[in-house]
């Protein structure tokens, strides 16, 4: 134990002596997803106060008396109706061009006689917008759903869910589903990054440098060593993975609209621990795995090179958060390494936490991490794989 703990004093000694590594690896990655996010979010949450300007040719009353029954309940319309002086739909294309309207509404001739009369071909009505302007593209899609609700209006037959709010899930319900899918890929994402951004040079380049045969000489049995690799290497990256998970979980209310205070009071103490444990347990098989591909690897650059593969797994494992879930009662799907993680973080996050499910994710990852010391530890012994001979 005394052997362990001197390999993992020895790593941390190294990581934290490099400050630009503690920079990159715990600072940085967190500050920067907190302030983009952010800005993101505001981006979002601040729309333009100007209304679109959309010009009218061969103006309708009937349309007319429908904007302006809207404008009458509402105080921000978001639209600025101008009727054609010329109604020559090719100059306001051009001023469409130029910028000068958002949108150009085109009313058949005689439209509102042709509206009212039966057994004649429905009336086209034509809306000209710029694609390449996201103003334009805005209002074109608010006037085209404004010009259907008005068609629904005139041949309204029956209404669906008029009025009032039949939703049933409550605002947190809906911000935690959205979670649920967001937030297990980003984490496993970042988990994966902080481990390749330490792992690599704790092995691969001690080999390149040439150092790590000074490790093998010294009277310490090779399973200690691995052992004390490992679990430094996995602390190390967690810290990682927490400073970019506090910046993503900060930063994500900011990101839809929500709050901070809400998103963290709506999760309990067991829910965090749980998903600390689950952040744990994946950090020490990815841990693993890199560890044995620098073991093979003669150089910082190879070791992650081979691990690119292993990257596009854990990406791919995680995006299935994001289309499907695992019934809670699965619980034999929940002994797939790193699918269980992603599939229990989901559960936590959309509050249909299952504890025999944990339990599962948790002995059968420690299961696996011990089986990858063990193959690691049986590595470190070969000097054909250590020297590369």
């Amino acid at each position: 134990m005394r052997n362990v703990l001197t390999i993992i004093q020895k790593e941390f000694s190294r990581f934290f002596r490099d400050k630009r590594l503690v920079l990159g690896t715990l600072l940085l990655p967190g500050l920067l997803i907190f302030v983009l996010y952010s800005f993101m979010g505001n981006a979002f949450a601040t729309p333009s106060n100007e209304p679109s300007k959309i010009r009218v040719v061969n103006p309708s009353q009937a349309f007319a008396a429908y904007i302006g029954m809207l404008e009458s309940a509402s105080e921000d319309f978001p639209f600025e109706f101008t009727d054609s002086e010329t109604n020559d739909v090719t100059a306001e294309k051009e001023a469409l061009a130029k910028g000068e309207v958002h949108a150009v509404l085109v009313f058949p001739e005689n439209f509102d006689a042709v509206l009212g009369a039966e057994n004649t071909e429905a009336p086209n009505v034509e809306v000209f917008y710029n694609s390449a302007a996201t103003k334009s593209s805005s209002a074109f899609s608010g006037l085209t759903s404004l010009l259907d609700g008005w068609e629904d209006m005139m041949s309204n037959l029956f209404d669906v869910n008029r009025g009032g709010s039949y939703d049933i899930a409550t605002k947190q319900e809906a911000e935690a589903s959205l979670y649920a899918m967001m937030l297990p890929f980003i984490i496993m994402t970042m988990l994966y990054s902080g481990c390749m951004g330490i792992a690599p040079e704790s092995i691969a380049g001690e080999k390149e440098r040439g150092t790590i045969a000074t490790l093998l000489v010294t009277p310490i049995k090779r399973s200690e060593l691995v052992v004390g690799k490992v679990l430094s290497l996995s602390a190390l990256s967690s810290l990682s993975a927490i400073s970019s998970f506090i910046g993503t979980f900060l930063s994500i209310p900011k990101l839809i609209g929500g709050s901070i205070g809400s998103t963290l009071g709506a999760y309990s103490f067991g829910q965090y621990v749980s998903l600390f444990l689950i952040m744990l347990s994946a950090v020490l098989i990815i841990v693993s795995l890199i560890a044995i591909i620098s073991s093979f690897s003669k150089s910082v650059k190879e070791a992650t090179t081979l691990a690119v593969p292993l990257m596009l797994v854990v990406m791919l494992v995680s995006v299935t958060s994001m289309f499907f879930t695992v019934d809670s009662s699965s619980h034999a799907l929940f002994l797939i390494p790193i699918y269980n993680c992603v599939q229990m973080m989901s559960e936590i996050f959309a509050f249909d936490f299952s504890g025999v499910n944990l339990a599962v994710t948790l002995a059968s990852n420690l299961a696996y991490v011990a089986a990858l010391v063990f193959v690691l530890a049986k590595m470190f012994k070969s000097e054909k794989i250590m020297f590369n001979h």
